[in-house]
Formats: C-alpha cells, structure tokens, sequence
C-alpha cells in the first residue's frame, strides 16, 4: 500500500495544516494517562516536525463516545495538557470544533503556534461521515495529515470525508504501523511465526485468526479468549467469562487448525474478581463450578515460553489474565517480558487497547519492533479488511 506522504516540508512555513491524531487515552484526575509510547506521546513526534517547519498545527481528536453532544467529561482538555506537558509550551483549546470562535483562534495563530481543537465527536457530522462537516473542518487548513492509524478503520469525516476537500496525506506514526503490518499481511514474515491472542471477544479476533492461522505456525491463545476454545473441546470453565457466541467459532477452528492452535493446560482460578481472593491453580480438566479462570497457569506459560522463545515474527493482541486485578495479570507481564526479550532475534508486534497498558506498566513499551496505536484498526488490518482512512491516502 503506497501512501501519500509530504514530500516538501519547505512548502509548509505558514500553512494551516489539520493533523488527526488519537488522543483518545484514560483520563483520571484531569489527566491523561499516556506514557512515553502512548497515543499521544508518540503522535507529538509528527507535530513538533510541523513545528520546526513553520506550520500553523490544528489538532483534532476526539475523545470517547458523547454520541454527537458536548459532554464535559469527554473535553480534549487533557490532551491539550498533555501535549503541553511534552513540547513545554502551552497548547490552547478551542472549546468548539467549527464555527466563528474556532475561525478567529486559528487566524492569531503564528508560525510554529499549535491549537487543538475540542472534541470531534461533540459534533453528530463526525461520526456520520458528514460531507458538510469535512468542508467546515477544511475550511480551517490548507493541508490534512492523518497520523492517528488507529481510528483509520472508522469511516468519519475527520478521517475519510475530509480528504476529499484538501490536499491530504499520512503522517509518519501511520505509515510507520502501516508498514509494519503490511509486512505480515502481504510479505514473507520470517518463520516461525507465532501469533498470541487474549482478550475476550470471538467476533473482534475471529477474522484475525481466520486471515493468518493459513500463514502461522502457532496462535497462543490465553484469557477468556481461551475458555471458548476449552468450552468447545467439551471442558467446563464454571463461572469463567467467554464469548458464548464463539464457541461455534472455536469449534470450526479447533477441526481445521487443531495442530496451530496451543491453549491453556492450566490456570489460575478464584471465587471472585477481587484483590481479596486467594488464586488456586488447577488443570483446565479440574476447573470447578464456582471458579473463574483469571490467568495463565505455570504449565501454560513454560509451554508459550518454549514457542516464543524458537519464534522469529510474533504477533501479540489481548491480555493473557483479568488485568483489571494486577495480581492477576501475572501472566500477561510474564509474556510481555518474554517477548520483548526476543525483539532483535524476531520481528515482535504489540497491539491492543488492553494490551499496551499493560507493557506500559511493565516499563516495556520501547522494546518492541513495533507497538500499535491501534486496536480494532490493527485487528482489522491484519484480518484483510480495507481501512477507510488508508484507502483515502492511497496515491
């Protein structure tokens, strides 16, 4: 996929240019919790590029799902705060996205100056890919750089309607991740090839497992993910949380792909999603009626570990464990420790809402090829579906 990208920086000395970045992170307290190889952070690369090239930056993101209303909770406030905090400068808020307050902030604005504008999905157009919307939004710039991959899969008009109203191109955080995973899509990735799935939902990593179980060696499958498959191998995984709905999925897997599919021969089981509770593990054969599989057992993991460790691409998306309780998140550090020391040896990427917090956590995050922004863009990439946002940018 070849991609339009700025090729004359010169030309942008006091050009508006609109960039779409995903500023859409955890916020408590006011503040947005983005590490140093999170969406924000890693998306402020691109600006402070435009910045050093003497372009007027507008920024626009959005931030959960207010549903076309303004929503206090859901302000671009603290990506505002946050970009603040990494350029050391003071980055301005329009508390509108379009209109006569957000014409006149952007017509003060100097060269190297950056504005982000609020919310994109305050606005009912955005989500509905609204042509009307994508104009007002051109009318503010001259340039539209689309650098947040992982709302690409999203047909919206800040990231496909848009691009039919103004000179537009991807930004190096997007062609970066496009590049890499088209390596695995549409290359010859270096074998063997281990991909290692979590989570929960069948329906976001069926298509996923469905485009590469022809090409792989191993899927690792771990999480809640898991207790469909052991459901479908006839076990019982008492009170434990699985996709009901998949375990038809499982099971047409499992005849086609049983010699590529490694799953759990042990867990860690509790009474309860608690702190409180008191982990016991057990064979999958011996999970009891009352219990719930919130990690990976020690078996599981020294299986994982021998295949990871022989591996030279791995692919990794979902938590291996209930990691909302960090003690049951053992698991899933435990991998994330494991694949990170084979980045050199293999080509390792990370991707996943649930998944980059966790390598975060574990002071990880730079010891990975490539950690994706994205995580249903990334899951649908892989799967082979086309990207509104990618198919927008295509020369």
């Amino acid at each position: 996929m070849k991609l339009r990208r700025l090729s004359n920086a010169n030309s942008l000395r006091g050009k508006r240019v609109l960039v779409r970045i995903d500023g859409n992170v955890p916020v408590k307290g006011g503040l947005a919790i983005d590490g140093p190889q999170g969406r924000i952070a890693r998306a402020a690369v691109g600006l402070e590029w435009l910045r050093q090239h003497g372009a007027r930056i507008i920024i626009l993101s959005h931030r959960g799902r207010p549903d076309g209303k303004r929503v206090a909770a859901f302000s671009n406030a603290p990506i505002a705060k946050r970009l603040g905090e990494l350029f050391g400068v003071k980055v301005k808020l329009c508390h509108d996205v379009v209109g006569d307050r957000t014409a006149r902030m952007i017509s003060a604005m100097h060269d190297g100056d950056m504005l982000m504008l609020e919310n994109l999905r305050f606005n009912p157009g955005e989500e509905q890919n609204s042509k009307a919307f994508a104009q007002q939004l051109a009318s503010l710039g001259d340039i539209y750089i689309n650098d947040a991959f992982a709302v690409s899969h999203r047909a919206h008009a800040s990231v496909d309607a848009i691009t039919e109203e103004l000179p537009s191109y991807a930004g190096p955080l997007l062609s970066q991740e496009v590049s890499v995973l088209e390596s695995l899509v549409e290359g010859e990735p270096k074998r063997p090839f281990v991909l290692v799935m979590g989570g929960l939902k069948m329906d976001d990593k069926l298509p996923v497992l469905e485009a590469l179980l022809p090409r792989i060696d191993k899927a690792l499958i771990g999480g809640a993910l898991a207790n469909a498959f052991l459901v479908a191998q006839g076990k019982k995984v008492g009170q434990s949380a699985f996709d009901k709905e998949g375990v038809v999925s499982a099971k047409k897997i499992l005849k086609k792909y049983s010699s590529k599919i490694v799953l759990p021969e042990d867990v860690f089981v509790a009474s309860r999603l608690s702190a409180q509770s008191k982990p016991r593990l057990v064979s999958v054969d011996k999970i009891d009626d009352k219990d719930r599989a919130i990690d990976i057992g020690k078996k599981t993991l020294e299986n994982f570990t021998t295949i990871i460790q022989e591996a030279k691409t791995i692919v990794w998306n979902g938590p291996l464990g209930y990691c909302e309780v960090e003690k049951f998140c053992e698991g899933t550090y435990s991998m994330a420790k494991i694949i990170a020391a084979r980045t050199g040896k293999a080509k390792t990427v990370i991707g996943g809402g649930d998944t980059v917090p966790v390598i975060e956590a574990a002071n990880l995050a730079e010891r990975f090829t490539l950690v994706s922004t994205g995580g249903g863009a990334m899951l649908e990439f892989l799967s082979g579906k086309k990207l509104p946002g990618l198919e927008a940018l295509e020369s």
